[in-house]
């Protein structure tokens, strides 16, 4: 038995293992006991309050939000972003943007990436590096025409990607909502069209933005909806929409006049594929956020910390 007293050899064990990085294992042999004993008195220093660790790291409280999403929801993963002082919303869009480029330095050349259209995703794609990254394809997973900014169209994004990825790009000739029924059904007959959303139903990989229900939304800036369209979505219990799909609280697609007119990957076919990643950034999105979340609509979650702080405020309401 050690001739120190039990708090000489708390406080002993604290030092070894913090200054020293000694092991537990190893403690134990200089003291004269346990490895278990050596661990009990680590986990008592804690407790008490002895023992205080501090991470001087400012980005710290944001792996702390990332890793409390990761704890509360099924998520694969998320990452945080900190959001600066009174941010407008395409600096908030850029920070996210940039930090989803890590997504991609990973990847195995035989990846498929389906992806949609969004200032988000401009973003992260105009940070790609021009050259040594690879992937298999790149497939659109959505229609889209009409302008992201005033200098990127919708058809652009994926050309630009599998540009810089090295890789075959299959694209979706077509509106993201068409204007009747009856056009989408003529275009889903398309068998270019089929053979794109087959392509993009057997991804590895998917990444998205995603649209809230007001006027900041892409889809109404873009003119595939009105600000009609939008008051009875909302009165329909619609908290946001993703492919050009408007979907409740639960994540669950709503029964509204846009359901058929939507040429996208279905849900059921999103929902397959095995990485979804979705980047959306800002407080209007937190219901649409806990939406996707519900309904299994994404894996991985990228967004700034004022919005993971909404997440997990309005996920305890």
């Amino acid at each position: 038995m050690s001739p120190l007293s039990r708090d000489a050899l708390l406080l002993r064990c604290c030092y070894m293992f913090y200054q020293e990085d000694m092991s537990i294992q190893e403690i134990g042999k200089h003291l004269g006991i346990s490895r278990f004993r050596v661990s009990r008195y680590l986990k008592e220093a804690r407790e008490k309050g002895i023992l205080q660790i501090q991470i001087r790291d400012p980005n710290i409280e944001y792996e702390r939000l990332a890793l409390q999403l990761e704890r509360t929801f099924p998520l694969r993963r998320a990452v945080v972003v900190p959001k600066p002082y009174d941010a407008d919303p395409d600096t908030i869009r850029l920070a996210i943007g940039q930090a989803a480029v890590n997504l991609f330095y990973s990847l195995e050349p035989e990846t498929s990436i389906g992806i949609t259209w969004g200032r988000t995703i401009a973003h992260m794609v105009r940070e790609l590096p021009p050259s040594g990254l690879q992937a298999r394809r790149v497939v659109e997973l959505v229609g889209g025409f009409g302008q992201i900014t005033s200098t990127v169209s919708a058809r652009a994004v994926a050309l630009w990607i599998s540009e810089k990825l090295g890789a075959e790009c299959v694209q979706l000739p077509a509106p993201i909502i068409c204007d009747s029924d009856e056009t989408a059904r003529s275009l889903l007959s398309e068998s270019s069209i089929r053979q794109t959303l087959l392509l993009g139903a057997q991804c590895t990989m998917a990444v998205a933005g995603l649209a809230p229900m007001a006027p900041s939304s892409l889809l109404y800036q873009a003119g595939y909806l009105s600000k009609n369209d939008l008051e009875d979505l909302v009165a329909g219990n619609v908290v946001g929409s993703i492919l050009g799909r408007f979907f409740d609280s639960d994540g669950q697609e709503c029964d509204t006049p846009f359901r058929h007119r939507a040429i996208s990957l279905s849900f059921e076919d999103f929902r397959r594929i095995p990485e979804r990643i979705v980047l959306a950034g800002g407080r209007e999105k937190v219901p649409g956020i806990l939406g996707l979340i519900r309904g299994g609509l994404l894996t991985t979650l990228m967004t700034d910390s004022d919005t993971a702080q909404g997440i997990l405020e309005a996920n305890q309401q």
